[in-house]
């Protein structure tokens, strides 16, 4: 075997431009499918791992167990590691921040993916641990032993040490959620024996969730509800498991690439060779030996290629370790703190490669062994396949005769062209239309900040709580003040307002409407948060009453709104008679036919759940009395017998239907989610209904893009100080995430941008080697050419017209697939996904050409076309006429 190693080296080194080009089209293209591969498995790794982060380590969660049952837990032979804790209380701090407070075992912070960062875990029943951030909350310095005192409903005041100061979580943190930590006190479960809280983590290699529920049995857990599965976790973590057909798909695509390139480039390699295989029949060498020297070729060429290709996949994959990415396999945002080199993606890229190159192989061997000994040694294979045809076809009747040899060259290699037009086109289309899907997206954002308000971005939120009296809020006196601020672009708030909504039945949308309302009330409308029913009966048989919010907004709030309807749905609303009359705006939600909001799987497609139209009159019913006593508001929402006669109507009439509810008209609060509706009234309509003023209660406040570190700390520490004047009121600061995130993107451009100019290499490499190739095996004809009287002038210009004719045939099939594709793309984003997928329009309605990426991919084309004709060119020229004709090239 060592000597047709020997020979297949010799070949290797003789055609060494051509072998490098193999070598090279294997690399990129083993290099891509590694790369993305362990990029997409790495994200998948890390998705867990945020999830962890957000949810904690759990699989399973057991509450109300007594003090036998934990003990049975951690005997369990399936069981990793046990977390158990309780409620200690709420701690209502002087600054009107509350904490809540767990008493737990150490493994507790393991659980939530957290832990000590200085100090240590508390242990006695008078020493406490708080995260650095609740901390800042509750502006207390970052000091280990200090003495603090703790007033709970629960516990009354006792003075606690703090011995440790824990690491920040930043899903508690971005979402405002606070706790801290004391020691486990066993002499708290004697008073009350039935109130632990288990959090359990099961061994690698069982069912999660069977044996979540095997164990509750084996402990004695008879209600189910007592056993809550951590589900975004068990969901992610099968998931994780399974093959990811995304990557799959993706692998595909970049195989079919890669093994057209590699099939194209080692085809013309044998091809090249056809009469040298044929000379070495002459020699008495056997067609198996022919195969041989083949197969040794194919194996030095593959194994290079593929390690260089495996080996600066697996470099590439390292050199992002830390960088923030949005890996466009998993359309999710992610810091590449744990790299994984994807197994799958090795051996998917590797058989792809060696899959094509052994085709190519197969039909070079079987062409070499074709070719008789006695064509190969009069040379005349070049003129074997040659027809002459007499009739012009219409485009050659305005072609001059050396532009017509290079078109009918062209259709003379037909298989040829047909391959180099595929080649290029997957990867223009590729660049294309991921250019195309970013202009869409680009102009839909353009169009929202057209409008003059980029609060749906804030970077500071301020929100009251749901049970923060109604009548409590802001005052524009009091918001103004941070308006004043350097560097603050904008201050956005609204006032806000629990309600129902009165309605006929025959307003419900059929199926969807029905079943919204059921679904809502059984769970869509957070049971556990005790909100009380979503719907009721109504006065009548015929009416029911079902829960909205009603959102006041002043009058440049009203403008904005009014720019909503005419530049991004392409209607007209009067907000003078908003002003003065009682007449609304209307966000109705979207559900298919199960009534579940969002359910992108279920069948069918989004209808709104609510008959209303433009003209219909609609009638709010709010607890005014209720309100103004500074009773509370859930007990007012979900007690209406007892309070109906607090209780007063106020009808409106529709005068628009809104189809996207702007996120700064949104109150945060679970009671109203975007998944019930919103009625959109002006200020002096919100105060004559429940006779609130200059109550203002969801702020958001943007920042310029250049703020500078001082007024940042100023606008951080004024939003704080408001979000002290009200207990539990949520305070979000998410700015620096905002900043991680436009990196993400940058990073996440170049990196799809890298993935398109390697894909058009790959095929820039098998249009150049194709043009090349059947340039210079027509040397002989070249020759003959010249030797009838073609000048070198000619011949120059016939030569470039024929790579411009593959560059252009290229560019133009490359335009057209593109073309399709993004129509595809854009039905797709703006028809398609809004009614059967997500019910979030796209503001981007006509369709439109980006004409910068076209542009860019037919100059490429062209000058591929091009440049792959001066080599053959050159060498043609300096060759004797009758060394030409002798040529067997």
């Amino acid at each position: 075997m060592l000597k047709y190693m020997k020979v297949a080296w010799k070949h290797i080194k003789e055609y060494k431009k051509r072998s490098i080009a193999i070598v090279l089209s294997i690399m990129l293209s083993v290099f891509l499918v590694v790369t993305i591969g362990s990029l997409s498995e790495s994200a998948r790794v890390l998705q867990v791992d945020d999830i962890i982060q957000n949810t904690g380590r759990n699989h399973v969660f057991y509450n109300g167990l007594g003090k036998a049952q934990i003990d049975k837990i951690s005997k369990e032979k399936n069981v990793k590691e046990v977390a158990n804790s309780f409620n200690y209380g709420t701690w209502k701090s002087n600054n009107g921040v509350n904490v809540d407070i767990l008493a737990g075992e150490k493994k507790l912070l393991y659980m939530l993916d957290t832990e000590i960062i200085e100090g240590k875990y508390p242990t006695e029943s008078n020493e406490i641990a708080i995260e650095g951030w609740v901390l800042d909350r509750l502006r207390l310095p970052h000091e280990l032993n200090k003495n603090i005192k703790l007033s709970s409903k629960e516990n009354g005041e006792k003075e606690f040490k703090l011995v440790g100061i824990i690491k920040n979580r930043l899903h508690s943190q971005s979402h405002d959620f606070r706790n801290a930590f004391i020691a486990f006190d066993k002499g708290k479960l004697a008073q009350d024996k039935e109130s632990i809280e288990t959090l359990v983590e099961f061994k690698e290699g069982v069912t999660y969730k069977n044996e979540a529920k095997k164990l509750g049995k084996a402990i004695g857990i008879k209600d189910e509800s007592q056993i809550q599965l951590n589900k975004m976790l068990l969901d992610a973590m099968g998931e994780f498991e399974a093959v990811d057909w995304n990557l799959v798909r993706i692998s595909l695509l970049l195989m079919l690439v890669g093994g057209i390139v590699i099939y194209s480039l080692y085809s013309i390699s044998v091809l090249k060779r056809v009469q040298e295989y044929g000379m070495m029949r002459a020699i008495c060498s056997t067609k198996k030996q022919i195969v041989y020297i083949i197969l040794s070729e194919i194996f030095i060429l593959y194994i290079v290629g593929a390690s260089l290709g495996s080996l600066t996949g697996m470099l590439f994959t390292y050199v992002l370790k830390g960088s923030k990415m949005a890996i466009f396999i998993t359309e999710a945002q992610y810091k590449l703190d744990t790299v994984v080199i994807s197994k799958f993606s090795i051996g998917l890229a590797m058989l792809s490669a060696l899959g094509s190159i052994l085709l190519a192989g197969l039909r070079g061997g079987i062409l070499a062994n074709k070719v008789s000994p006695i064509e190969a040694m009069n040379k005349a294979t070049q003129d074997k396949n040659v027809e002459i045809k007499e009739k012009e076809s219409f485009i050659e009747r305005f072609m001059n005769v050396q532009n017509k040899v290079s078109y009918k060259n062209l259709k003379r290699n037909k298989k040829v062209l047909i391959f180099t037009i595929i080649a290029m086109a997957v990867g223009s289309t590729f660049f294309m239309a991921r250019s195309f899907k970013e202009e869409l997206h680009g102009r839909s954002r353009e169009k929202l900040e057209s409008i003059g308000d980029k609060s749906p971005w804030s970077e500071i939120l301020l929100n009251l709580d749901m049970n923060e009296p109604m009548k409590n809020g802001y005052t524009k006196e009091q918001l103004d003040e941070i308006k004043k601020i350097p560097q603050v672009e904008n201050v956005f708030y609204i006032q806000a307002l629990y309600s129902k909504l009165k309605l006929d039945k025959e307003q419900l949308n059929e199926t969807n409407g029905e079943n919204y309302i059921k679904f809502m009330n059984e769970k869509g409308f957070y049971p556990e948060a005790n909100l009380g029913d979503f719907y009721i009966e109504g006065d009548t048989k015929d009416s029911v009453m079902i829960r909205n919010v009603v959102t006041g907004l002043r009058d440049k709030d009203l403008e904005y709104l009014g720019k909503i309807f005419s530049i991004l749905q392409n209607e007209k609303i009067d907000i003078n008679r908003m002003k003065k009359e009682p007449v609304a705006v209307v966000y109705i939600p979207k559900t298919k036919e199960n009534g579940a909001p969002y359910d992108e799987k279920a069948k069918g497609r989004y209808e709104p759940v609510l008959d209303i139209k433009n003209g219909d009159k609609i009638k709010v019913t709010i607890p005014k009395e209720g309100y103004a006593k500074g009773i509370d508001n859930m007990e007012l929402l979900s007690e209406h017998k007892k309070y109906s006669s607090q209780y007063v109507d106020k009808e409106f009439t529709v005068i628009g239907i809104v189809d996207e509810l702007p996120t700064q008209y949104r109150d945060q609060n679970v009671v109203a989610m975007p998944t019930i509706p919103y009625v959109l009234i002006s200020e002096n309509m919100f105060k004559e209904l429940s006779g609130i003023d200059n109550s203002y209660r969801a702020v958001r406040i943007n920042l310029e893009e250049n703020i500078s570190k001082e007024n940042y700390k100023s606008v951080k520490e004024k939003s704080q100080e408001l979000s002290e004047i009200f207990e539990r009121t949520l305070f979000v600061d998410i700015y620096e995430f905002n900043k991680e995130q436009e990196k993400s993107s940058i990073t996440d451009n170049l990196f799809q941008n890298a993935i398109a100019v390697i894909l058009i290499l790959i095929s820039g490499l098998s249009i150049y080697n194709n043009i090349n190739y059947n340039l210079i095996s027509r040397t002989r004809e070249h020759g003959i050419m010249k030797a009838i009287g073609l000048t070198k002038k000619q011949f120059r210009k016939m030569i470039e017209f024929e790579g411009i004719m593959y560059g252009s045939i290229s560019a133009i099939f490359s335009c057209i697939v593109a073309l399709i594709a993004e129509m595809g793309i854009f039905v797709y984003q703006v028809y398609l996904f809004p009614l059967y997928v997500f019910p979030i329009p796209t503001y981007t309605k006509g369709f439109f050409i980006d004409w910068k990426s076209f542009l860019i991919v037919i100059a490429i084309n062209l000058s591929i076309g091009y440049i792959a004709t001066i080599g053959p060119r050159r060498q043609v020229d300096k060759i004797e006429i009758t060394d030409a004709i002798r040529s067997i090239d």
